[in-house]
């Protein structure tokens, strides 16, 4: 039985990005599920029956699917809208050696930021592709930043480019590849209005503002957004 709403599904639900995803997008009459490692198991509706929240560890491909499955079992539905807010990075432990993040947390923090939404992607194009909810937008948005574009001499920020870097790729291809069927896919990342990164203090609201944005519309956009003030910003 089709959803009488949109259903949206967040990976990784802090309290700053996540939080205001969460209460944006069901302001706008979404059901929302989340993905956490904290949530309770098995995930039980809010009262409401307006939010879900799904237990899972994003630094493992191999669960992402049950996330997809619980709102699947709970709704009826699958998510039309699919956001990976979810990240890692791994400081070097020897500042003068880029090479000296261990190898079990270089793989888990690639894991989570590459393979992981990758899958989920994956659950997607298998749903959209299935004819799910044929009515409404279909939209992967992930959280992005600018170190997908700009390379900081910095030994601590290793892990972390190089899962923006490798996941911005596959999200510009897919694009690509399935705007022609409606299916948008937008790596987002937000700057101050220089164009310079947000540092530890990305905006929520910000990033509810420009992802709704994207859910509902964002046709006419490319798959690289950047942003200031949930707004669409082109940089030279």
């Amino acid at each position: 039985m089709a959803s009488q709403k949109p259903t949206a599904l967040i990976f990784g639900a802090g309290a700053n990005i996540g939080a205001a995803l969460v209460r944006k997008f069901a302001g706008a009459g979404y059901r929302v599920a989340t993905v956490s490692r904290n949530a309770a198991d098995p995930p039980v509706p809010s009262s409401d029956g307006t939010t879900l929240a799904v237990r899972a560890d994003l630094s493992q491909p191999s669960q992402i699917s049950r996330a997809f499955e619980a709102v699947q079992r709970t709704w009826g539905a699958y998510p039309s809208v699919v956001i990976w807010n979810a990240a890692s990075l791994t400081p070097s432990p020897d500042k003068d050696n880029i090479f000296s993040v261990p190898l079990e947390t270089f793989e888990k923090d690639l894991a989570l930021m590459v393979t992981s939404p990758f899958v989920a992607a994956g659950e997607c194009f298998k749903a959209w592709a299935a004819g799910a909810d044929d009515a409404e937008k279909k939209r992967f948005i992930m959280t992005g930043n600018i170190l997908s574009k700009v390379i900081a001499p910095n030994p601590d920020l290793t892990t972390l480019g190089i899962g923006k870097a490798g996941a911005a790729y596959w999200v510009g291809a897919a694009d690509l590849l399935y705007k022609k069927k409606g299916w948008r896919f937008f790596y987002a990342e937000e700057r101050t209005a220089e164009g310079k990164p947000m540092g530890p203090n990305p905006g929520g609201d910000s990033h509810a503002e420009m992802f709704l944005h994207l859910a509902q519309g964002g046709e006419d956009l490319p798959y690289y957004i950047t942003f200031v003030d949930g707004k669409y910003h082109v940089f030279a």
